[in-house]
């Protein structure tokens, strides 16, 4: 009886033992947390703030809030200067080489069409940037990211008219 115990008792702890391994392994397998001290956020963190500052121009301009406008239009440029510093490569291509290939010149006619306060040359900006961040989903697999004017707005609580 007491060396059935016994047994039973070494079974117990090997079968403990044994799960413990396996359990370590696969958390050794694991990739190890991001430090919260040095987070870098994902292409997809940052695009997904750009869409944002989108929409939130589109209110905007469309209302003709151009001093919202023009704060939006520096929001998405420090957008797109964070993902250049944080995110400077994509699938072995360069992010800044990307970005101004296909969002400079938007951007810039955004910029002139704010300051003019020209509602005609604010929706064609609007329209060729969209065109630009779609073109890019398109060439690098992600089509179905297709990004658009907005039909209402995200955020409700921001009044949009000045």
């Amino acid at each position: 009886m007491i060396r059935q115990n016994r047994m039973s008792r070494n079974f117990a702890m090997g079968a403990i033992l044994a799960l413990s391994l396996v359990q370590m392994s696969s958390a050794m397998a694991q990739p190890p947390p991001k430090d919260p001290n040095n987070y870098v956020p994902g292409l997809g963190d940052l695009m997904g703030s750009l869409q944002v500052q989108h929409g939130k121009l589109w209110f905007a301009g469309s209302q003709q809030n151009w001093p919202l406008a023009a704060y939006t239009v520096d929001a998405i440029k420090e957008g797109i200067a964070d993902m250049i510093v944080l995110r400077p490569r994509y699938k072995r291509e360069s992010i800044v080489e990307m970005l101004t290939l296909l969002t400079g010149q938007p951007m810039q006619d955004l910029e002139e069409a704010v300051q003019k306060q020209d509602s005609v040359l604010f929706m064609q900006a609007y329209d060729s940037l969209t065109e630009g961040c779609n073109v890019c989903h398109s060439n690098h697999g992600y089509g179905f990211i297709a990004i658009q004017r907005p039909a209402a707005p995200a955020w409700t609580n921001l009044r949009y008219r000045p």
